[in-house]
């Protein structure tokens, strides 16, 4: 049998102890918690290579990624180190069973459900189903204006558009079908909160509505979406079976729904396969897709077994920014704890910048400290589509990623800032089971996926009016993070940057030749 020697290198790279100790486990199912930048990639590759040269051929092994360039990129690595396999996503695995079997693959994409969601609000008389809705969620007590505002399809209209959009991929997500409508009725009923009881009864109302319009669309059309196409996958994998896979492999896994941990479930039933599970549950961030952390949390419960490792020393980042986003991170109780460690060192791993009105008050002298190169993240779409240069995504899009350095920008709070308070509504909590035990905390999760991504420092650009309430605890929980421009001129509102002159530092209001306050430098 081919085992590992003690200084296994793979890619360049040396695999440590505990990574070894996965590759050579033979456990019937095994869950791997692997810490941002702690080697799961490295370690997933170590053991298929390890099983493939141990007699276990290529096509045995079922492989699963989340996306398209995570499945790339593996299947590179492999065939850098001689191996040609498929790697799948979910969605490419749910296509082939459906083909083999003949099975209807017309699916739809997400815009359709976006649509219905749109003509279903358009002809919805706000007045009379959400009277009593506040819609303080959304930035304003004020109902009147809320429904001018949804009328004239502002940011709030998409707001609400995004929460039902939330809402039926959680419901499609968890296999629910329509008469489960009858049993949120009768769940909210109890609740004991007058205005919540009334809001979500008028919201239930309009989900059940959107559900049974979208139903029909795909049965008109023949069509299916995503949840139908791996319910359906899974229907035919327990009935007809599938290819008798030996390894099954899945990377990514804190995503996964729970109609997704069923398709998993049933081709392990019906193979006898082994079934590795790699992912972090600090970094659940895809709740808007249907994916519910009750599968990983629980791993134990939809899987016999089960042999847990946890992958807890990173090579990526510092040990003090180490400890400032686990403390962040762990104030919720329900994620597991891990004792995250590092060789590196960083004393100041964290720079504020405040700004009055704009980040292009605070840009230059961002990008002179972090790069050209700096990775630049925003909460949504809008926090980037203004900044002109390269290296911008959303945060969801860096999942996986890594910089020198990340500038994180708009820190902002308010309904769409970060946190952004529409993903956190109480609405969720009927197709969910963990709907936020503690404030914001997939967007909790979301900030710690931003902070991780750099292997040195993070800058994070700051409204001085309003700023992030994540940052503010930052702040008060930490001594380790440096405040670049907590002062702003008295006579102009703008910042205070650092200058050179004749006689050294001195700090200058941004708005010169304009402006010419100028104070000491300390």
């Amino acid at each position: 049998m081919y085992t590992l020697n003690k200084k296994q290198y793979l890619n360049g790279y040396q695999l440590d102890k505990k990574q070894q100790k996965i590759v050579l486990s033979n456990a019937d199912s095994i869950l791997v918690i692997a810490g941002a930048g702690s080697g799961k990639s490295l370690t997933i590759l170590a053991k298929i290579l390890y099983l493939i040269k141990n007699g276990i051929n290529p096509s045995d092994i079922l492989c699963i990624s989340f996306t398209n360039a995570a499945s790339n990129n593996l299947k590179t690595k492999l065939k850098q180190n001689g191996i040609d396999m498929k790697i799948y996503t979910f969605h490419k695995l749910g296509m082939e069973i459906l083909k083999k079997d003949n099975a209807n693959i017309n699916i739809t994409g997400d815009n359709t459900l976006m649509t219905i969601i749109y003509n279903v609000l358009k002809k919805t008389n706000f007045l009379e189903v959400l009277p009593d809705y506040d819609f303080k969620d959304f930035g304003t007590g004020d109902f009147s204006k809320m429904h001018h505002l949804l009328a004239l399809e502002t940011k709030e209209f998409k707001q609400l558009q995004k929460l039902f959009f939330t809402f039926i991929n959680l419901f499609k997500g968890n296999n629910y079908n329509i008469l489960k409508f009858d049993d949120f009725f009768k769940i909210n009923k109890r609740e004991t909160n007058k205005f919540k009881r009334n809001k979500n009864e008028k919201l239930l109302k309009i989900a059940k509505q959107i559900y049974e319009e979208y139903s029909y669309y795909l049965e008109k059309n023949k069509s299916i979406d995503f949840h139908d196409m791996i319910n359906k996958a899974i229907d035919i994998v327990k009935n007809k079976g599938i290819y008798n896979y030996k390894y099954i492999i899945i990377d990514e896994y804190q995503d996964a729904s729970i109609v997704k941990c069923e398709l998993l479930k049933s081709i392990k039933e019906k193979t006898k396969a082994k079934i590795m599970a790699v992912g972090d549950d600090f970094q659940s961030i895809y709740r808007f897709t249907g994916s519910n952390l009750k599968v990983f949390l629980d791993f134990k419960f939809y899987f016999a077994k089960t042999k847990i490792f946890k992958l807890e020393k990173t090579y990526r980042n510092s040990k003090e920014l180490l400890d400032i986003m686990s403390k962040f991170i762990l104030k919720n109780k329900k994620q597991i704890k891990k004792k995250l460690k590092s060789d590196k060192l960083n004393n100041t791993p964290i720079y504020i910048y405040y700004y009055n009105k704009s980040i292009k008050e605070v840009w230059n002298e961002v990008i002179k400290e972090a790069g050209d190169d700096a990775l630049i993240l925003g909460r949504n779409n809008k926090d980037i589509e203004k900044i002109n240069t390269k290296n911008k995504m959303t945060v969801h899009k860096s999942k996986g990623l890594e910089a020198e350095n990340v500038i994180i920008v708009h820190l902002e709070d308010g309904v769409d800032g970060f946190p952004n308070k529409i993903t956190t509504d109480d609405f969720l909590k009927f197709v969910t089971n963990d709907i936020d035990e503690y404030p914001f905390e997939e967007e909790r999760r979301l900030f710690y996926v931003a902070m991780t991504r750099t292997k040195n420092n993070n800058y994070l650009l700051v409204n001085k009016n309003k700023p992030s309430i994540f940052v503010q605890e930052l702040i008060k929980d930490n001594k380790n993070i440096k405040i670049m421009n907590d002062n702003f001129c008295p006579i102009c509102g703008l910042p205070l940057v650092k200058r050179s002159g004749k006689c050294g530092l001195f700090y200058g209001c941004l708005g010169y030749p304009k402006c010419t306050y100028t104070k000491d430098y300390y």
